[in-house]
């Protein structure tokens, strides 16, 4: 059984669904999903073949398709609208080189077919969140079709191995997609939307934009604003909760920082690991801010100030949650 609309961004398939000819027209994965190996970026590629099981030949005006990622709940799958699709080629049974054309329309003869080389980008934040839904199980992808023949629009799920969706074992996901991606390497921080919380959207503003400046190559002012986020984390939380602000002296000064005790809920190991890394950050941003000019702030720094600063927001931005539900 199958639950599927056209523009729905939500599918849902039972683990045991066939996969019948719609209006005479069948789609299938031939071989297994595989990263491009001449793309510049990280893509999935699927080999789809497109099937006219008419008794007479059909053309095709336009073609489109989405990804979807799914998680397995009871004895359905539910899938998640991901990315759309780019047929990048296309392979008509009628070309004798079996040279990609990109031409559109195409027309299938009857019982014929063509093949579709088709991608989807697979940015640091999509295999992130795909690696979220599905925790230590198989990936399970779900590709929607859209077929213009003539005045009539026809909406495939894309077949695999019997089924209408598509399923990645666990082990080759890691070992032949992960692997190729890079993403085993990669260390993904997504920044936080704390929109309940808006005396933090300050520290939220200054980190977006310490991460626009880490990407265009301006380091120094990337880790100024990290230095500047920090600054505005704790006002932030000063204007929430006075509470949740603790004052110190150091070196005659006094010092303004988040009070660690009150965001701890493990105890007191999780109090001592959180200070060290927000003091050790914090040193180390408020040296360089006094040194303006004077010290080069390389990639492999500027990296470092970006990505932890996030971790801390992600951290306190989690932890006030958690107060809210206790």
């Amino acid at each position: 059984m199958c639950y599927m609309s056209m523009h729905s961004l939500k599918i849902r398939i039972s683990k045991t669904a066939s996969v019948p000819p719609i209006d005479n027209w069948t789609a299938e994965l031939i071989g297994e999903p595989a990263i491009a190996s001449d793309a510049l970026y990280p893509f999935l590629a699927f080999s789809i073949r497109i099937t006219n099981r008419h008794n007479q030949q059909r053309g095709i005006n336009q073609i489109s398709g989405d990804l979807f990622i799914g998680k397995e709940v009871n004895n359905q799958i539910e899938f998640i609208y991901l990315k759309p699709i780019i047929i990048a080629n296309i392979f008509p049974q009628t070309s004798k080189t079996v040279s990609p054309q990109r031409s559109i329309p195409l027309t299938i003869p009857a019982q014929g077919h063509m093949d579709l080389y088709a991608l989807a980008e697979l940015s640091p934040i999509a295999l992130s969140k795909i690696e979220e839904l599905r925790g230590e199980e198989d990936v399970l992808f779900a590709i929607r079709l859209k077929l213009w023949v003539g005045p009539k629009t026809v909406v495939l799920l894309v077949s695999h191995a019997g089924r209408p969706f598509i399923r990645v074992a666990r082990s080759d996901w890691a070992e032949k997609i992960l692997r190729a991606t890079g993403y085993m390497q990669v260390t993904v921080v997504e920044l936080p939307e704390p929109l309940d919380v808006p005396e933090l959207r300050n520290t939220l503003d200054y980190l977006k934009d310490a991460w626009k400046r880490y990407h265009i190559g301006e380091y120094y002012d990337a880790v100024t604003n990290v230095r500047r986020a920090l600054d505005a984390l704790v006002q932030g939380l000063q204007n929430y909760d006075v509470n949740l602000i603790n004052e110190r002296t150091e070196n005659n000064r006094t010092i303004r920082e988040p009070n660690f005790a009150a965001f701890a809920v493990t105890g007191e190991k999780e109090k001592e690991a959180i200070t060290k890394v927000y003091r050790a950050l914090r040193s180390a941003l408020g040296g360089l801010s006094a040194h303006e000019g004077a010290i080069n702030v390389d990639k492999q720094l500027a990296e470092f100030a970006v990505v932890t600063g996030q971790a801390l927001l992600r951290y306190f931005t989690a932890r006030l949650r958690y107060r809210r539900q206790v």
